[in-house]
């Protein structure tokens, strides 16, 4: 047997050789199965006595699709007489693969229990399909497959169907019903190898049709749709076959991992700003994407056929339009003649199927998928076809007319603007769609803000300019950085082809450019700063632009994906919002020294509701901006706090707040205190959101920091007697941070289940950003104890942190700190600035890779 298992493995290496020699696709798969055949054939030669028995290829294995690390599914089938057999042929059929660490799929059955499992079990019915004989008997199969053929295909097509259907729905539901996820499943997900199969399968059973030329000759397929699927087959089984490589075992998932070295195999080079990577994946989503089509469309096909439609797929054809009717429940173009001399009516088609919300008859599909490029220049500049596009935006659905139109190419014909950004993959781990299908996606999350912000909505002059832009506002990607620049120059042009006037492509335009304006702000600015927010309002100008603005946030923010958006991000935004909203109102946009003296005044006056024993000199170590900063009880408080501070004392006071928890600290301050606090959060699993920083005259120290939980511990479960303490220790010098750090084996609340692709570090320095601090920003890949260096080292150049925010990008965060040098000054100096962004880009790279947990 260890003779046998060493010439399969050799055998098995060499079919590897030849892929690096670059064999790949069906041919890789048919020498894989070539092997296997040969050593099993070979294997039942040796035995004495093979009567009664019968060795039968199943599934991918059964059709000759063996993929590198893929299940050999076999069936040894058996009658009465070779029982005894079973034992001695398992030995040499079984035993020397499971040697050789195969992963073997086997049944020992006999005809009856093939026909009893199969009846029980739908996925060895579809094994059945694949079946062929390798050795053996032929007339024991050749019963098998007659037995099986009259108790499961024939007369048997409307329940194969629907079982068929009821499953592929079910997986879809499990792996993605989208061709566009960042981290395809090749066999599983929608347009993968199973929807192909599924597609194969049911076109065998339900139609007699074996393989895709025979299903273009019936008419199942459009003309050369047949070559377009297999060469997307082809793409695919190379892409599996590299992958159960790359993982050295069966992996069918696309990982991120994986996309950077599989585009390098494939010859993908960087070209017009666009990732190697990128371009892979791009190749990748139109492979699954045509596979994902046809599937749809056959299956919908084979519904109305084997009459699954229902008593409604049998009522009669409703006219809405000359030529265009309702047929199945579905908008229907009986005559696809006439789209050549009324090319228009394929934008009614999907007029009236956004308006009624019925979905489109699958030939209808084909057909407009046929004559997409009979949209030309002079339709993209006629009126009623503009109205009729943007009156689809407005209708609640929008998105699955907007999805067929993409699907169809007839949304890249019409707004040729949309062809670059087809099928693009955003190489991160924060968007989970490619950008066509992010847009889309953005106009659904638009009309579900239309309920969910009515109040807000209702008051917009112009709905369909924000319809449009979450249709654009990513619309200049595909070409490298500044996206949000060359997009408003794009739909400056595109806005005035769809015959918008002056006064609203100046509006689209801008939303378009400044679409990630307020989250930008809102995550990394100090929304405290009235200065700040004059210049916001100075930017925005106009109350209508601004609730679009902020609308279009809110949904771009959610249609990126689950984790983008949250109850802390909202809040920030929204906060941002109706400070800008309240100055707009304002006639004057200018902030007047004796608004702030009176602010602070009447701050002063309050708190000496609250404590009428309190002086002048009270009063004077608090700064203005801490005193505007704070509620008048607040204010109260933080004072009664600070007569209860000794020296080395430690006060902190959790507040659970909607979705994050706030931690009011006071102590007296003292060299590296931000830092020795981000310590502690991290020991305890506290993930920093922002910070705010003050320091009275008499170095009292009150931090308000905003925090959640990197664990998803609930409030009660946090253990903030033990915080308390370890704060106590560590800002009286008594805890040894950087090792308790170190010992963290890993990094809790970043556990992943893939590799995400690392993004650049990055320190950037903003001196107009606030009139009193510099703005240090701070991009590094995100892990446990990454703000503790950042701010120690902040520390090591005496550097006071006046204000923080911190935000992440995915798995990259994004640390802004409000600071000034040991003298109170801005930091200028160009040399300066160079060495404190070599030593904090030392802590976002070099610390990373040591830290690695």
């Amino acid at each position: 047997m260890a003779s046998q298992k060493h010439i399969l493995k050799v055998k098995r290496e060499a079919l590897e050789d030849l892929w690096r020699q670059g064999t790949s696709g069906r041919k890789l798969l048919e020498r894989q199965t070539e092997t296997i055949d040969v050593f099993l054939q070979e294997q039942f030669g040796k035995m004495t006595d093979t009567g009664g028995l019968a060795l039968v290829a199943l599934g991918g294995y059964g059709r000759r699709e063996l993929f590198p690390f893929s299940d050999i599914d076999l069936l040894l089938l058996y009658d009465e007489q070779a029982k005894e057999k079973l034992d001695t042929a398992a030995q040499y059929l079984f035993y020397p693969l499971w040697d050789a660490g195969l992963e073997v799929g086997h049944g020992v059955r006999n005809l009856d229990a093939c026909l009893a499992d199969a009846a029980l079990d739908f996925f060895f019915q579809v094994a059945l399909l694949d079946s062929r004989l390798l050795a053996g008997e032929p007339t024991l199969y050749a019963d098998l497959w007659q037995r099986f053929s009259t108790g499961f295909i024939e007369g048997n097509r409307r329940n194969f169907l629907s079982t068929m259907e009821d499953h592929r729905l079910r997986r879809l539901g499990r792996f993605g019903m989208h061709t566009y996820l960042l981290e395809p499943h090749i066999k599983e997900s929608r347009g993968g190898l199973r929807d192909l199969q599924a597609m194969l399968w049911t076109a065998r059973v339900v139609f007699g049709l074996s393989g895709l030329a025979a299903m273009e000759d019936a008419g199942l397929l459009a003309p050369h749709e047949g070559q377009a699927i297999d060469q997307a087959w082809e793409k695919l089984i190379r892409i599996r076959n590299r992958l159960h490589y790359a993982s050295g075992r069966k992996n069918d998932q696309l990982y991120f991992e994986h996309q950077e070295e599989m585009a390098g195999v494939f010859g993908y080079r960087k070209k017009e700003g666009l990732l190697a990577v990128e371009q892979f994946m791009r190749d990748v989503h139109d492979a699954m994407q045509t596979i994902a089509v046809a599937a749809d469309l056959f299956f919908e096909h084979a519904d109305e056929v084997a009459g699954l439609e229902g008593s409604e797929g049998a009522a009669a054809d409703v006219r809405l339009e000359a030529g265009i009717t309702i047929r199945h429940g579905r908008v229907h173009l009986p005559n696809p003649n006439l789209l050549r001399d009324k090319p228009q009516l394929m934008m009614r088609v999907f007029h009236h199927a956004a308006e009624r919300g019925l979905p489109i008859h699958h030939r209808t599909r084909k057909h407009i998928q046929e004559n997409a490029a009979l949209v030309d220049e002079r339709l993209r500049r006629s009126k009623r076809m503009s109205r009729a596009f943007i009156d689809i935006l407005q209708q609640p659905a929008a998105a699955e007319v907007l999805e067929v139109m993409l699907e169809t190419g007839f949304l890249a014909a019409w707004l040729p603007e949309f062809a670059p950004i087809g099928s693009l993959a955003q190489h991160d781990v924060y968007h989970i769609n490619t950008v066509d299908r992010h847009l889309i996606q953005s106009v659904a999350e638009m009309h579900a803000l239309a309920r969910e912000e009515a109040r807000v909505f209702d008051l917009l002059t112009s709905p369909h300019i924000l319809f449009l832009a979450a249709l654009l506002h990513d619309i200049g990607k595909g070409t490298g950085h500044g996206h949000a620049e060359r997009g408003a120059v794009l739909v400056r042009a595109l806005g005035a082809r769809l015959g918008l006037p002056e006064k609203e492509r100046d509006c689209l335009a801008f939303l378009v450019e400044h679409h990630l304006f307020l989250i930008h702000t809102a995550l990394r600015r100090d929304l405290e700063d009235e200065r700040l927010i004059i210049r916001c309002a100075r930017k925005v100008m106009d109350p209508d632009r601004l609730a679009m603005l902020y609308l279009l946030t809110i949904a771009d923010a959610r249609a990126t994906g689950p984790t983008v958006w949250n109850d802390w991000k909202a809040a920030l935004v929204l906060d941002l919002y109706l400070k800008i909203a309240h100055l707009l109102d304002r006639s004057d946009l200018r902030l007047r020294q004796d608004d702030q003296e009176a602010a602070v005044q009447w701050m002063e006056n309050q708190v000496q509701r609250q404590i009428p024993g309190a002086s002048s000199d009270d009063f004077a170590r608090l700064s203005p901006d801490y005193l505007v900063s704070f509620s008048p009880q607040e204010v109260a408080h933080h004072l009664a706090l600070r007569e209860t501070l000794a020296g080395g004392d430690f006060v902190i006071e959790p507040v659970e707040k909607n979705g994050h928890w706030s931690l009011l600290l006071m102590t007296m301050d003292r060299p590296g205190l931000l830092s020795k606090i981000c310590g502690v959060l991290a020991l305890h699993n506290l993930r920093i959101l922002a910070a705010q920083i003050f320091t009275w005259q008499d170095g009292t120290v009150v931090d308000v920091i905003e925090v959640e939980s990197a664990v998803e511990a609930a409030f009660a479960e946090q253990d903030w007697q033990a915080l308390n303490g370890h704060f106590r220790l560590a800002v009286n010098n008594r805890l040894g941070l950087d090792y308790r750090i170190h010992k963290k084996l890993a990094p809790l609340g970043f556990r992943r289940r893939r590799s995400a692709p690392r993004r650049e570090a990055r320190v950037d320095f903003d001196n107009a950003g606030s009139d009193l601090c510099t703005i240090v920003e701070v991009y590094a890949d995100d892990r446990i104890g990454l703000l503790y260096e950042v701010t120690r080292t902040l520390a090591d150049f005496a550097i006071n942190i006046l204000r923080a925010r911190i935000g992440s990008r995915g798995d990259q965060v994004v640390d802004v700190f409000y600071v000034q040098d040991g003298n109170g000054a801005k930091i200028d100096d160009p040399e300066y600035q160079e060495e404190i962004r070599r030593a904090l880009l030392h802590v976002a790279t070099h610390e990373s890779r040591d830290r690695q947990m």
